[in-house]
């Protein structure tokens, strides 16, 4: 079973998540049935839960893809049913906390941005700088604004009581990302990824994206190395995608850990020597190749029309 929330719920994601979701579902489909999979999905289902309960039940494995703040939920109803391919229930309920995946990942030395205000810095001098206001459980770029400290003074420093929102630093640089496969004993890098995400007022909107995406060979590999040591500290399993900001003091900084596929499977799926549901299944009942083993050939880029 693959489901994909955009594609199986309601339709009530705007046009631009369904397109992404989609593209996902397609991908990861056929790579199953390459291999000689029969693969089920829920389709515009108006209990979403209630079809990914039902499918999992009649599936040997599952995976879910779907908003942070659903993403734990149906992992656990796949867990309690069947195979899970996808990230353990516990890490997706870690990773889908904004903040505290920030705060776990900052304590243990990766570079991220500092949180605001709990930083300490004092109004005067926060009143000069810029900052990223997103909602602490998100996905795909929604509702993430950029904010001047001294014009938007009260959306940086009163942003609920219920912590809705995490604010943090603006880190100035290239929106990247980094694509990799988890298994029992080893991680295997995939791909470094341009991520197209332009400015939209005070909003910024996730475009599309360019894999894969040559950074040089020194800042691919800390990004590499990066990935390796976050989804090991947060116990990530299968196919992740984590989102950084390559600063312009050369340092990469994570933003988000997503412990599911991302839409860089779509361009994945065509530059990779292999398939990624073999890989998603070594993942979980086998080895993993070795990392000279997994090569790409060609650039694949992806632009999704916004609604």
């Amino acid at each position: 079973m693959v489901a994909e929330y955009a594609v199986g719920g309601s339709r009530e994601e705007g046009a631009s998540l369904l397109r992404e979701g989609k593209a996902m579902l397609t991908t990861l489909r056929r790579s199953f049935e390459r291999l000689g999979n029969e693969v089920v999905y829920p389709v515009a289902e108006a209990d979403f839960e209630a079809a990914v309960d039902k499918l999992s039940k009649k599936s040997d494995a599952g995976i879910v893809i779907a908003p942070d703040d659903r993403l734990c939920e149906l992992t656990e109803l796949v867990e309690s049913n069947t195979i899970n391919l996808g990230c353990p229930s516990e890490c997706v309920e870690i990773c889908a906390d904004k903040m505290q995946t920030t705060k776990i990942l900052g304590d243990k030395g990766i570079p991220v941005p500092r949180i605001v205000p709990e930083d300490g810095m004092r109004e005067g001098e926060a009143q000069k700088k810029v900052y990223v206001k997103k909602p602490r459980y998100g996905c795909a770029s929604e509702n993430v604004f950029i904010l001047n400290g001294k014009e938007n003074h009260e959306d940086v420093f009163f942003y609920g009581d219920d912590q809705d929102y995490i604010v943090t630093e603006f880190i100035k640089g290239e929106d990247i990302s980094s694509s990799v496969v988890v298994g029992g004993s080893s991680v295997l890098p995939l791909t470094v990824n341009k991520q197209f995400v332009r400015m939209e007022r005070e909003r910024l909107r996730y475009e599309g994206g360019l894999v894969p995406y040559f950074v040089g060979r020194e800042a691919e590999k800390e990004i590499m190395s990066i990935s390796k040591r976050v989804v090991t500290m947060l116990h990530c399993k299968g196919y992740v995608g984590i989102d950084f900001v390559f600063g312009e003091d050369g340092k990469a900084y994570v933003v988000d850990v997503n412990p599911r596929p991302t839409t860089s499977v779509v361009g994945i799926a065509k530059v990779l020597n292999y398939e990624l549901a073999e890989l998603m299944l070594r993942a979980k009942f086998g080895t993993l190749p070795l990392e000279e083993e997994v090569k790409t050939e060609g650039r694949f880029i992806l632009k999704l029309k916004l609604s």
